[in-house]
């Protein structure tokens, strides 16, 4: 064996090297390699030229290249030959081949009868290789490839090295199956890629599942980096019950690096040809998106269409515009082309723009906003008022000796079609002096809330003025205990944290006051402590109260996960609180609040509960409940149960739902969402997803009530093969909204 130590910079060391073996190859036959980035942009580095070797050394030395064979042998100035067993290593490259010639006139390369190179786990092997060292051109045949850590594989009959990262595969396939599976192949008659533009094409192919060609491309182009890249995407199929068939072919526009723009014409059975499309933009001051969405529905007879636009600039230091703009043609447009997040949560599409502005110590915006309002037949929502504009600020002086100091205000028009309207003005100063030492905490604060109104019949006619000044004076405080101690044979923190916060503010008659955003908020720990029972600042509730709380928390000393929280907390009135959002309650005899009790935790066996109860003692009644509990074993291992009850919305309502692996490489989903006070079913979704390794199965049916109090029904199928994109609809978001807990049974592997 031979063994040979070469070095760029020294190229007339290596012939002399080289003349010590004892056999001169004359005729070598060409050879073989396969096709990958990294291996074939590595072949340069093996190889100098003599030329290069005379003048002055470069800035940066290359590393020394290693060659081993049986036999060497050199014609200086003209070529080398090397043959048997030899290898050839440069840093984490590794090329072993039966015989290797180098033409240093030509700087042709050729090399057989077997060649293997690997690099950074990728694996070539090939019979027959010519090529251009430093020009990088030639060609390649019979080449097979092991790429992405054996993620990904092929062979090819030619492949045509086009310069330098730049390749041309003829006949050749793709798979990210093992060869004892070989459940899909993708197959092109010519695969160019080009590594200097991170940019693929392929003409002819098909794609064949479980030996059936399932659809033909006559060309198709793709990034090569997971970047952006203008072509058309995969399709989505889908069926709903109100919308029949569902097929939609998107196409990217990658139009600039900061600009692009996606197109997707839709066709739905029983309702016709849609034609959306987004366009997103982003410089370095402003960013933002244009949705257009229009269907001429035949099912309805009418023209429907979507519109969002949301822009976001930063106009100069510290002064920023954001614009939201959304508005649809019906109420029922969400209903009938949206999942059931859509249909649950679009209600009030905002149409607003505002300018803000921060400074060191103070901020402030100036908006203009209303709400086109969808309305439903069976349950019909309150239109919000306009606010136009609105203009709000907030300054915090440094008043020093450790207090806090805040002025907010406020200036509003209010306006609407169909009920009073008017302006409101507001401003409410407050100092507060926080202290506090390492187990207990006090903050006493006090402020005047000044509320102004000027009042307009629908038609504008003036209706006077009102005012409102209100004192607001609270103290805030607490202890804190911890101990150290054992739980099942495991070491806890345990902390008691008991709190007391006592609110005052004198009654005002206010049931005279115009009401445009204020509204009853629900009990919780948060609200339990805070100055006003109401949202917004047209009603503020008189108190003369104490909030008596105490909560308990468990903690794993050796990982901190909380085990264990429990806490009970209720308001105590010394006189009955009056202000109603409507009216006045003046022989309110109440003494106290309902009683807020939370407790739940992360316990043994991987079970998670959690209970919050609202109690009316007075009357003995349960106002609002919730029971959680989850299960999690282990990853793809979900199952959760809940049930809640709220008398003041009359809700009662039981969800079941979960994940779970059924063997073979399958896994059921499902989740039901049952109303007991309306004895139906609100949701139903079950599905089945299979994970074979090198590609996946999604199956599921999702069936909802809409805001008409009708059902849909989704169908959902998704075919996803590793490292190329999924052809079908995913239900993946579906599953995640659904069930709490799920986990992604298949992803998709990186080819690089």
């Amino acid at each position: 064996m031979l063994r040979i130590t070469l070095k760029s910079a020294n190229i007339t060391q290596f012939y002399q090297l080289a003349e010590q073996g004892h056999m001169r190859v004359h005729h070598s036959p060409p050879f073989h390699l396969t096709i990958l980035k990294l291996s074939l942009a590595a072949l340069p580095c093996f190889w100098a030229l003599q030329a290069q070797a005379q003048t002055a050394p470069a800035p940066t030395p290359e590393p020394p290249v290693f060659i081993e064979a049986d036999q060497a042998n050199v014609l200086e100035g003209d070529h080398l030959e090397a043959k048997g067993n030899v290898i050839i290593n440069r840093d984490a490259v590794e090329i072993k081949a039966d015989w290797v010639k180098y033409q240093q006139q030509t700087d042709m390369v050729h090399a057989g009868d077997k060649v293997t190179m690997e690099k950074d786990g990728d694996t070539l092997t090939g019979k027959r290789l010519d090529i251009a060292v430093t020009a990088q051109e030639g060609e390649l045949e019979d080449a097979t490839y092991l790429m992405g850590q054996s993620m990904a594989r092929g062979e090819a009959v030619k492949i045509l090295f086009e310069g330098k990262d730049k390749y041309r595969v003829q006949s050749g396939t793709m798979t990210t199956c093992t060869p004892e599976q070989n459940s899909w192949k993708l197959h092109a008659n010519e695969l160019q890629l080009d590594y200097t533009r991170n940019y693929g094409q392929a003409w002819h192919g098909w794609l064949e599942f479980q030996s059936v060609p399932v659809f033909y491309y006559p060309w198709v182009d793709f990034p090569l980096d997971g970047g952006r890249k203008t072509g058309f995407l995969m399709p989505n199929f889908a069926y709903s019950s109100t919308n029949g068939l569902e097929y939609t072919q998107p196409f990217y526009w990658n139009i600039a690096p900061n600009y692009d723009a996606t197109i997707y014409p839709s066709y739905f059975g029983k309702r016709g040809f849609m034609l959306g499309g987004e366009f997103r933009y982003l410089q370095p001051n402003y960013a933002g998106a244009i949705k257009l969405e229009g269907i001429n529905d035949k099912e309805e007879e009418d023209r429907r269409y979507s519109v969002i636009f949301q822009h976001s600039q930063l106009l100069a230091d510290r002064l920023r515009l954001d614009l939201n703009y959304q508005k649809v043609s019906d109420d029922h447009y969400f209903s009938d082309f949206g999942d059931r997040l859509a249909v649950a949560s679009q209600v009030n599409l905002p149409q607003e723009g505002t300018l803000s502005y921060s400074g060191s110590n103070w901020s402030t915006f100036l908006r203009a906003q209303q709400y086109q309002t969808l309305q439903s037949s069976t349950t019909p929502v309150d239109e919000p008022y306009k606010r136009l504009p609105q203009w709000y600020g907030s300054y915090t002086p440094n008043l020093g000796a450790g207090t806090q100091s805040n002025i907010s205000a406020e200036y509003t028009r209010f306006a609407h079609d169909s009920k009073a309207q008017g302006d409101r003005s507001w401003i409410y100063p407050t100092v507060s002096l926080p202290l506090a030492n390492e187990y207990s905490f006090i903050t006493p604060k006090i402020g005047v809330h000044a509320t102004h109104y000027r009042n307009e019949s629908i038609t504008g006619q003036d209706l006077g003025s009102e005012n409102r000044v209100l004192p607001i004076a609270s103290i805030n405080t607490g202890l804190f205990f911890e101990r150290e101690g054992s739980l099942f044979g495991n070491n806890i923190l345990q902390t008691l944290e008991p709190q007391l916060y006592y609110l005052y503010v004198p009654f005002k008659e206010q049931s005279h006051l115009p009401n445009y955003d204020s509204g009853t908020t629900d009990l919780s720990w948060s609200s339990l402590f805070s100055e006003n029972k109401f949202s917004g600042n047209d009603r503020i509730n008189d108190a003369n109260e104490i909030t008596l709380a105490v909560n308990t928390r468990i903690f794993d000393d050796a990982n901190g996960i909380e085990r264990f929280y429990a806490g009970i907390g209720q308001r105590v009135y010394f006189s009955a609180p009056k202000v109603g959002l409507d009216t006045t309650y003046e022989d309110n005899l109440n003494t106290s609040s309902d009683l807020l009790v939370m407790l739940g935790g992360q316990l043994p066996y991987h079970l998670r509960a959690d209970y919050t109860l609202q109690q009316d003692v007075r009357n003995d009644r349960t106002v609002r409940a919730d029971v959680n509990l989850n299960w999690t074993p282990s990853e793809y291992k979900t199952l959760n149960l809940r049930y809640s009850v709220n008398r003041t919305t009359a809700t009662e309502q039981v969800d079941a739902s979960g994940q779970w692996p059924l063997g073979g490489g399958w896994y059921g989903v499902a989740r039901y969402n049952y109303s007991l006070k309306d004895n139906q079913a609100l949701e139903a979704l079950a599905g089945l997803e299979y994970n074979a390794g090198c590609w996946a199965l999604r199956l599921a049916a999702q069936r909802y009530i809409t805001t008409d109090s009708e059902y849909k029904t989704n169908y959902f199928l998704l075919l996803e093969l590793g490292g190329l994109a999924g052809i079908g609809m995913n239900p993946i978001s579906v599953l995640r909204q659904s069930i709490p807990g799920y986990a992604d049974t298949y992803s998709s592997p990186k080819l690089r």
